[in-house]
């Protein structure tokens, strides 16, 4: 019986000490390897169709949402646009790709 970690690769990263806190103390709260909650963390990431992008997207959404009810947020720039559209333009910039490469299927 071949013993899991052979099966794993090494990767190493950096985080900030603050990172490295939070990700010690919720793994230790959790108890879990700090390198499983990472193993996690890029999986979610990866994963089509993810709940962790869908939720994501859905902040975007909802921040939005919040901008362009905001009636101070409709002034108009000289440009033509208002406020909201600039704020919302940049918001869902950050909105998340659900991805299809092969590569995130685990081929």
């Amino acid at each position: 019986m071949a013993l899991p970690f052979k099966k794993l690769k090494p990767f190493m990263t950096y985080l900030n000490e603050d990172e490295h806190i939070r990700l010690k103390k919720f793994s230790k709260q959790k108890k879990v390897t700090m390198a499983k909650v990472i193993r996690e963390g890029i999986l979610m990431r990866m994963a089509t169709d993810s709940q962790y992008v869908s939720g994501f997207n859905d902040g975007i959404s909802k921040a939005a949402d919040v901008v362009k009810s905001n009636t101070a947020s409709q002034i108009r720039f000289p440009s033509g646009q208002s406020f909201a559209e600039l704020i919302c333009d940049e918001l869902f910039k950050q909105t998340m790709q659900e991805s299809n490469d092969e590569a995130t299927k685990g081929k």
